[in-house]
């Protein structure tokens, strides 16, 4: 497939896609995170060479907010040039809104999870101290501890969009520069209790990148850059070498941390993260006709819903193996079962008569949208 042929599908489908908000792109790369989670996720029931091999590219988080910096750069950016005080206000509703699903996962979750005993996380506190931590961000309990992530980087959207209208890209970027540095001596400088598995003055990276990015692609039109088969051999290339360093006990493990992150880690996950983005904007075409392709997408176009409802999966099943010798194969089915039904509520939620919504739908609309 001839270079020019992928460069113009990449910009159709921004254009085709900009009035919806939605670039089927960044959707097919929101759904493959979404998946890369629950692979990571589900990891614990798998033998320990495959929990291995994942653990070595495993990306989900950093992808995540990358995508969601991009969108600010890319859709976000070109409302505030409009209506500042518009775009600012719906930006600050995100948050609110990821602080609504956050507490009715902590009444729906941690709560009844508190209750039965299930976790090491508050065990011997009481309920009402429990669940005041939780609400308050003061614990980290597996999975639920993500979302949080996402409240103060939306928050500071709107300075962010500031500098970009202002051009100051460079001192946007000397700061997050300088954050992280900061980060990588204190990362849990910022943290209210319990070290935050993904704190702010580190994650912040990646999302500032992405925010680089998303007014790169609205400015110029373009997702990717203009030789995107020299930067995907390039990225590939540095995959190679720092996989070699690393699991080739060249460079001491020890070093690299990704949770939480440091410079090391940085540079262990930047050649994985752009191998995918690279990858798939390259083989865009060919990815598009795959049977896969739809369900992928799905997911990624409702990345949110999709989240909440992998998080109660993985919880159910992990209380029944906290609780019963539950057999290798039984934690498969249900796994199999539990991406089953996220797809199937998804299909069907998308597929919803607007007109004359049902409650269930009517509620996550409320939540979701």
């Amino acid at each position: 497939m001839a270079h020019a042929e992928v460069e113009n599908t990449l910009e159709r489908s921004g254009s085709e896609s900009a009035t919806a908000g939605r670039i089927e792109v960044i959707d097919f790369l929101r759904g493959f995170a979404i998946i890369e989670m629950a692979v990571s996720h589900f990891s614990r029931y798998s033998p320990p060479i495959l929990d291995k091999l994942i653990s070595y590219t495993e990306t989900a988080m950093a992808l995540f907010v990358l995508l969601a910096g991009f969108m600010i750069g890319r859709h976000y950016f070109a409302g505030y040039l409009r209506d500042q005080r518009r775009t600012s206000r719906r930006l600050w509703r995100r948050a609110l809104q990821i602080l609504a699903i956050q507490y009715i996962i902590i009444a729906a979750v941690n709560v009844p999870l508190h209750l039965i005993g299930y976790g090491s996380v508050g065990r011997e506190e009481p309920l009402w101290l429990f669940v005041f931590k939780s609400a308050t961000f003061m614990n980290q309990i597996g999975i639920v501890h993500i979302l949080p992530t996402f409240i103060p980087l939306f928050l500071a959207s709107p300075l962010i969009l500031f500098l970009f209208k202002a051009e100051l890209d460079w001192l946007l970027l000397a700061v997050s520069a300088a954050l992280f540095t900061l980060g990588n001596f204190s990362p849990h400088l910022l943290d209210l209790g319990d070290p935050a598995v993904f704190p702010f003055l580190v994650i912040q990276i990646y999302f500032v990148a992405g925010c680089a990015w998303g007014k790169v692609a609205y400015t110029s039109g373009r997702l990717g850059p203009r030789n995107l088969n020299g930067w995907l051999i390039a990225s590939c290339a540095g995959l190679i070498i720092t996989m070699t360093l690393l699991h080739g006990k060249i460079f001491p493990g020890r070093l690299v941390s990704t949770h939480p992150l440091n410079i090391f880690g940085l540079l262990y996950q930047a050649p994985i993260i752009t191998t995918i983005l690279l990858g798939t904007m390259r083989f865009w075409r060919v990815i598009r006709a795959m049977p896969f392709y739809p369900w992928v997408a799905l997911l990624g176009r409702h990345a949110l819903l999709a989240f909440v409802l992998h998080l109660y999966c993985a919880k159910a099943i992990g209380v029944l193996n906290f609780y019963a010798a539950v057999p290798e194969f039984l934690n498969y089915l249900l796994i199999l079962a539990s991406i089953a039904l996220t797809i199937l509520v998804l299909y069907r939620y998308e597929r919803q008569d607007r007109t004359h919504p049902v409650r269930w739908v009517r509620a996550l609309d409320a939540l979701f949208r």
